[in-house]
């Protein structure tokens, strides 16, 4: 009946809860961003952890957070709407079938968003690893470090 297993929707709602709770952990610093459009858009700042998020746009951070809000909700229904009591005390005779709809549905979403979530995840760590200060850089002190044979 259901597009996912219940362990599947059940590993889905623990990887977006604990990635949003290690979010909490980490430093944050207060980036300016342009809100509206023309020239006289409103600026805000935004807290956005400096560890990995650091390289990308904050509305890349915004979006990510989003992700792992919805991928948490979605399971989560999907999870409850399994467990509903389904033995046919409605009165709606269409029902079963809008049941196993929004079930589809909410799995579907859920997988969605928490694939979006991983992907602009992995995105910022490989931005954050490649730009790392670990990497020597074309400038006039680490010439001097190499220097030519």
């Amino acid at each position: 009946m259901a597009f996912l297993s219940r362990n599947h929707l059940e590993s889905i709602l623990l990887i977006s809860f604990t990635i949003a709770a290690i979010l909490f952990t980490l430093p944050r610093e207060q980036k300016e961003e342009e809100n509206g459009g023309g020239g006289g858009g409103i600026k805000t700042t935004t807290p956005i952890p400096t560890v990995i998020f650091n390289t990308l746009p904050p509305p890349t951070f915004h979006v990510f957070v989003l992700s792992l809000i919805f991928a948490f909700a979605f399971s989560l229904s999907a999870l409850l709407l399994l467990d509903a009591d389904n033995n046919g005390t409605r009165t709606n005779c269409n029902y079963p079938q809008l049941h196993i709809v929004l079930v589809r549905f909410f799995e579907c979403a859920s997988l969605t968003s928490i694939a979006s979530a991983l992907a602009i995840l992995g995105q910022a760590l490989l931005l954050t690893a490649t730009s790392s200060s670990c990497w020597p850089t074309n400038t006039a002190s680490s010439l001097r470090l190499y220097p030519r044979a």
